[in-house]
């Protein structure tokens, strides 16, 4: 990952929460304004850099099966378990619950932790996942959200019937890099001798 670069956008992300947070919170604002709000921060949580860092190492158990059938024709989506929008609401949260004093160090460490990582399922499984990632759907607590947001990925995984398993870093990137062997062109290498083994 490049952290210069995420320390930059992180000042600019910093900036909008803070200068934004008192008209979040306002009573004066309706729920799609404040809507709005989580949708922007959100976004701007997409334009931080992602790594191979940021990977968590699970992958769902029909990615899995599909990598041993078929690895040529396999597409991986790197699925954030935390969502955007949901993301958004989470910092408003926290910049809230510790008074002001959320700095930019605070927001890259939770960006680290929480907010950019993510597990690797089929597209398939990813449109699956989108309908319960949101909130309002999750029948979880608005009340104490800081508490139950970090549950939305269970409940968002066992409600679209997806499994999770162990997948290393490793295997990740020889993955990546078979693929990229595959979609060459004008290559002399013989692709049919390509190979990936889970």
């Amino acid at each position: 990952m490049n952290n210069k670069l995420l320390a930059e956008r992180v000042t600019v992300l910093h900036n909008i929460l803070s200068t934004t947070v008192e008209h979040y919170f306002s009573p004066e604002i309706n729920e799609g304004q404040r809507g709005l709000y989580e949708t922007i921060l959100g976004a701007a949580i997409w334009y931080l850099p992602s790594g191979d860092e940021l990977f968590s190492g699970k992958i769902s158990y029909e990615a899995i099966e599909s990598l041993k059938k078929d690895p040529a024709t396999t597409k991986l989506v790197e699925e954030h378990s935390f969502p955007r929008k949901v993301g958004g609401k989470y910092l408003y949260e926290l910049y809230r619950h510790h008074k002001g004093a959320f700095t930019e160090t605070d927001l890259i460490e939770i960006y680290k932790k929480t907010l950019g990582k993510f597990n690797l399922v089929l597209k398939s499984e990813n449109d699956k996942l989108k309908k319960w990632q949101k909130f309002k759907n999750s029948g979880l607590t608005d009340d104490v959200f800081l508490e139950t947001a970090s549950k939305i990925e269970d409940f968002a995984y066992g409600k679209a019937d997806i499994s999770l398993t162990e997948f290393s870093a490793v295997k990740y990137k020889e993955f990546k890099q078979y693929k990229a062997k595959l979609g060459r062109k004008n290559s002399k290498l013989d692709k049919s001798s390509l190979t990936f083994v889970v």
